[in-house]
């Protein structure tokens, strides 16, 4: 025990009185009184100019330029650690307190003086025991209640520290300074035994094990075990669960990294620590909402709470986000998750076949009835595809509130869904077009379906989270079919009423009159009219269609051969009314927004063949012909010939050579392939 003799000095008690002189400066006298010690220990005197070892150098006071009073000068200094010297004095010239004014220390709440004290007390209690003094002994079980008595005060501060450390720091920060002089007393104790092979019955204290335990069970105190849950309010008594638990939570957390931090070395890690205590607890806490029976949408908030609430909390006191992953990973088996969120998953996806289908009723009812669609921004509005974005985004933006990859999930089940959906909105619009075809809106619920088929390729092509392609291009096969067929519905519907004035085209009546070609143009501007309340993208398509249509009707009772004309005169006649009637067409087409000027020189070269009377001439023309409309045949000029008075054999055989010429026309529009339409093919 060499090294514990120089560390607090001879075999004599030191002790120092102060003594006050009518308020002159405080002197100090030092009595040495001989101690019980082992007969063969020698007594020395130490210097006091030598530099102390470590026990000494732990438990003593940093120099300051003070008055002499020591104890004065002590009981100012409770709250300091690194203790090397108490007014350039040694330790041991401190007066030794007896247990009762250690006690008095105590219940002052001045724990980092009681604490000194003890451990030098111990120290000399110690020494005497190893005399076997049997009143020693008795001291040392005194001394071990005030160390029960000190620690008991000091626990109790740190259970409370949540609920006292924004009001007394300097409390918390005492316990912390005991528990740190404690820590290095066990040290030294520890060093003394592998030398000597004895130390102190008490020693190690441990209080690192009890500060630790201590700390677990104030958090666990401070998060109450959930209430009985009905399951008629399942829902409300989960959230009124989960919101008091994340209120709690910060409330706790802000106190930690404000409050008690501070109080605590930096390498002590504190706010780490408090945050796995509590994680434990919650990760209990949140297994026992997860057992309570959650199905359906009741799995909601505690997912968003898992995913979302709990790591927003835990970077008060965790930073780090891979170490507050980790820790988030354990807070429910991997499996449980998984199960809630497949129950998740699943009613998500009935819900929204649900409100779909709800959604398409609501949409038939309305197809059904007298009322013309709404008009927005002047076109035909349906609520049906806002209905279904929404249904699709809601799912995936709820999803994405938990968790990135739900929401992946969920989008790649919406659009399943989307799918399902589209297949029974193409078998519904099929439906009313058998059965309401005299509807009195008939054309105008066709307008609507076709733009909401828009608004929902729209959405899709807009979506840059989707990456089901597969999935994607199946819903677009779909938009793209239903598009299709309503378009058909609309050319069918506008031609049959066509039909009887086009037959009349290039005919012996038509020669003699403009009715036929009036009649076309007063209703096709009728329906051009009504189909402006199509979208953009649809309405200019369709206009195309409907243009290209026209002209091929118009080219078709050409190739009729209905017409011979019997002079030049007449050549002309019908060369000019061809013209004429084609820039009526065009004119009508270009004031509703077509853009196209190929379709018109279709017939503006016909009416010029057959106005031409130089064979070269009109060789040119065809190969002019030829240039724009690929996919013009020797047949179809011979019709455009036929009009003509005559032309010989051999004139026939030239114009009709220019089409065995290439063109370099193998990259020409489709727009540009007139003449191999089945009907016109039909009609050769």
């Amino acid at each position: 025990m060499n090294k514990f003799k120089r560390l607090f000095g001879t075999s004599c008690v030191t002790r120092t009185s102060i003594i006050e002189d009518n308020g002159n400066k405080a002197t100090t006298e030092k009595d040495l009184k001989p101690q019980k010690a082992d007969p063969s220990r020698k007594s020395h005197k130490r210097s006091t100019g030598k530099k102390y070892n470590l026990l000494t150098a732990c438990f003593s006071v940093p120099s300051h330029n003070m008055a002499s009073d020591t104890e004065e000068y002590l009981d100012s200094t409770d709250n300091i650690v690194d203790i090397l010297e108490i007014n350039g004095q040694l330790w041991h010239s401190i007066r030794l307190l007896q247990e009762k004014e250690i006690k008095e220390l105590i219940e002052q709440k001045r724990y980092f003086k009681a604490d000194q004290h003890l451990i030098k007390l111990e120290y000399e209690q110690y020494i005497n025991v190893m005399t076997n003094d049997e009143g020693t002994r008795k001291e040392m079980k005194e001394l071990n209640s005030l160390y029960e008595l000190l620690s008991a005060e000091i626990f109790n501060v740190v259970k409370e520290s949540i609920n006292i450390s924004k009001e007394q720091p300097n409390l918390l920060k005492m316990a912390v300074q005991v528990k740190i002089q404690e820590e290095k007393a066990d040290q030294i104790y520890l060093e003394e035994k592998e030398k000597f092979g004895s130390i102190p019955e008490f020693r190690p204290r441990q209080w690192d094990t009890k500060w630790l335990s201590i700390l677990q069970q104030s958090v666990n105190q401070r998060i109450s075990e959930p209430p009985s849950v009905s399951d008629d309010n399942k829902i409300n008594w989960l959230d009124q669960c989960l919101v008091q638990l994340r209120r709690q939570l910060k409330a706790d957390f802000d106190t930690i990294v404000n409050y008690i931090n501070p109080c605590y070395p930096k390498e002590y890690n504190i706010c780490a620590k408090y945050a796995e205590y509590y994680h434990k607890k919650v990760s209990s806490h949140i297994s026992l909402l997860a057992e309570s029976g959650l199905k359906g949408k009741e799995v909601y908030p505690l997912l968003y709470w898992i995913h979302k609430c709990y790591p927003d909390i835990m970077i008060a006191v965790i930073p780090s986000e891979d170490t507050r992953q980790k820790l988030l990973n354990t807070l429910l088996p991997e499996k449980t998750i998984n199960h809630f969120k497949n129950e998740y998953l699943s009613v998500l996806q009935s819900d929204a076949r649900m409100h779909m289908t709800k959604s398409l009723q609501i949409e038939e009812e309305n197809w059904r009835s007298e009322k013309e669609p709404l008009v927005l921004n002047d076109c035909y509005h349906s609520e049906l595809p806002i209905d279904i974005i929404q249904i699709i985004s809601g799912a995936v933006q709820d999803s994405r509130t938990i968790a990135s990859e739900l929401g992946d999930q969920a989008l790649n089940i919406m659009l399943e869904e989307a799918n399902y959906f589209l297949e029974s909105f193409q078998r519904s619009t099929e439906n009313f077009e058998k059965s309401h075809l005299n509807h009195p809106n008939f054309i105008s619920v066709i307008i609507s379906v076709i733009n909401s088929c828009e608004s929902i390729r729209n959405h899709l092509n807009t979506n840059e989270k989707i990456t089901n392609l597969v999935l994607k291009e199946n819903i677009l096969s779909v938009l793209n079919e239903m598009e299709r067929k309503k378009k058909d519905i609309i050319l069918k519907t506008l031609f049959c009423e066509l039909k009887p004035h086009c037959k009349k085209l290039v005919s012996e009546k038509w020669f003699k009159c403009t009715e036929p070609i009036n009649e076309i143009s007063a209703i096709t501007e009728k329906h051009l009219s009504e189909l402006k309340k199509l979208k953009a993208p649809q309405y200019q398509d369709l206009l195309m269609e409907i243009h290209k249509q026209l002209i091929t009707e118009y080219v078709l009772r050409i190739m009729k051969r209905k017409l011979s004309c019997k002079t030049e005169n007449q050549e002309k006649q019908v060369a000019d009314q061809i013209q004429i009637e084609t820039q009526q067409l065009q004119k009508l087409f270009s004031f509703y927004g077509s853009a196209d000027t190929i379709l018109k020189s279709a017939l503006l070269k016909i009416a010029e063949i057959i106005r031409l009377k130089d064979v070269d001439a009109i060789v040119v023309e065809v190969a002019a012909l030829f240039r724009d409309f690929p996919d013009v045949g020797k047949e179809h000029v011979r019709a455009i010939l036929h009009l003509k008075v005559s032309v010989k054999k051999s004139d026939e055989k030239k114009i009709l050579n220019i089409l065995n010429t290439p063109m370099n026309n193998s990259d020409s529009p489709m727009m540009s392939k007139l003449f191999s339409n089945p009907t016109l093919l039909k009609a050769l």
